[in-house]
């Protein structure tokens, strides 16, 4: 398992979205989605808005891998169940992060289905 390197991080943090594309079972990507992440120290993090009903979320369950892609930083990522005392720290940096969004994008990201939707993103 690999680490973030802290410029990784930094940029991370910077950008507003990310695309994370489920690998399949053969490696082959599929459609990726734009989304939101957070990081928390060293740690990057990610929430599905529907919960774990949505596909892209399926997608990396079963198969455990995405690329991973956030501005300039690019990786295959593999990912990790985060457990309540991580998940109020993601819930903390989504809303410090996503202050300035509008309540009725920010709110779905920080309560409801996304919380029991949080993983930890780790490059491969």
């Amino acid at each position: 398992m690999s680490e973030w390197t802290p410029e990784e991080v930094r940029a991370i943090g910077q950008v507003e979205e990310v695309q994370l594309a489920p690998l399949a079972g053969d490696g082959t990507p599929l459609p990726a989605v734009t989304i939101w992440a957070v990081t928390d120290g060293s740690e990057v993090f990610v929430r599905s808005v529907r919960g774990t009903g949505a596909r892209w979320y399926r997608h990396v369950r079963e198969t455990g891998r995405a690329a991973f892609t956030a501005g300039e930083v690019s990786h295959e990522v593999t990912f990790e169940p985060v457990n309540e005392i991580k998940n109020q720290a993601v819930t903390d940096a989504y809303n410090a992060k996503y202050a300035a969004q509008p309540a009725e994008f920010r709110q779905p990201m920080v309560e409801g289905p996304s919380v029991g939707a949080t993983l930890r993103v780790v490059p491969e």
